[in-house]
């Protein structure tokens, strides 16, 4: 990919690289060199290692950016997909020019910083998830936690079988973020030019992460009417606007 031109999107849990379907087609029909790496475990991903942890999943993302032949790059990234994000865009320093967080999860920001609200949010969806021991059940208690009651019954049964799959990738997930104890000030050390977008129905936890990102990273904050957590899958126009720097309704 032409350097400074590459946008590389970043998906959540439970969403593979096909998350960002609409999004990458209206990008690339902008004219816009665009990636979607798969997380560890997801899609053609291999799975995670036996002592998998942030380190592993970075240096994973970092080898798929760099086996792209991308150098410089604006970083776009969903949910839990921003804790990752904000990992690697440590470990890449000024290659990544650009961020934008949407929706985004970052527990240990939540918890350094006196989100009491947030904080215990996600941990009662760790002990929700975690106490399901039928994968089944896990996974229809992560859809329904994020996108409402009923969602499990409206995916399909193509859906519901992918993130019943992915049940042991999430909870390994689940025990790392719960336990990193990154900070937010680590995070926003130099930060590049950064927008974040969020739910104008979404949770507790996201508002609370995106509020404490925008003071932190001096960054644009923009609401999405009517959209809840899944705004790449439920309102791809938004984001495409805001990648492409053309602002919201």
């Amino acid at each position: 990919m032409k350097e400074d031109s590459a946008i590389v999107l970043l998906h959540g849990s439970a969403n593979g690289s096909y998350s960002w379907g609409r999004v990458r087609n209206a990008l690339i029909a902008a004219g816009k060199n665009v990636f979607a790496p798969d997380m560890l475990g997801y899609g053609s991903s291999r799975p995670p290692g036996p002592a998998y942890g942030i380190e592993e999943e970075v240096a994973h993302l970092k080898q798929a950016v760099e086996g792209q032949g991308i150098g410089r790059f604006h970083l776009v990234a969903h949910s839990l997909g921003s804790m990752f994000g904000l990992h690697l865009r440590r470990a890449l320093g000024e290659r990544v020019t650009r961020l934008t967080l949407i929706d985004p999860v970052v527990v240990s920001v939540l918890r350094e910083q006196g989100e009491a609200a947030g904080y215990a949010e996600m941990e009662a969806q760790y002990q929700g998830f975690m106490g399901e021991a039928e994968p089944t059940s896990a996974a229809r208690f992560f859809v329904e936690h994020w996108s409402g009651r009923g969602t499990w019954s409206a995916i399909g049964d193509r859906a519901r079988a992918v993130i019943v799959s992915l049940v042991p990738r999430l909870r390994l997930e689940m025990q790392i973020t719960r336990s990193d104890p990154t900070g937010l000030a680590f995070f926003a050390e130099a930060p590049p030019p950064t927008e974040i977008l969020m739910g104008e129905k979404t949770l507790v936890a996201p508002r609370a992460t995106a509020r404490q990102l925008a003071r932190a990273f001096h960054a644009a904050s923009v609401v999405v009417p009517e959209a809840a957590h899944m705004i790449p899958l439920t309102h791809p126009e938004a984001v495409v606007r805001a990648v492409l720097g053309e602002g919201t309704p």
